[in-house]
């Protein structure tokens, strides 16, 4: 389940694709060209993936392919196969 951080609501828009820069700032790319959504920067935490919701707002959920140093140790390397 993901978790809203930041109300947003950026209207539904074919072709351009968001993201979140390392400083917090919201983007939307198309073309070649960048243009700022959100200054307000966002605190990022490791361990979270951070995306624009289906209802325009940007929102984090834990990623699943971070894994602990403990749990990492049972897996191939880069792969969800066990050893």
């Amino acid at each position: 389940m993901a978790e809203v951080v930041k109300k947003l609501g950026l209207p539904p828009q074919d072709g351009f694709l968001y993201f979140v820069e390392k400083d917090g700032t919201v983007w939307k790319h198309q073309g070649g060209k960048k243009t700022i959504i959100s200054k307000a920067k966002v605190e990022r935490e490791e361990g979270y993936l951070y995306f624009i919701d289906l209802n325009g707002d940007l929102a984090k959920k834990a990623n699943p392919q971070q894994r602990d140093s403990e749990t990492n140790k049972l897996y191939k390397p880069g792969t969800q196969i066990e050893r």
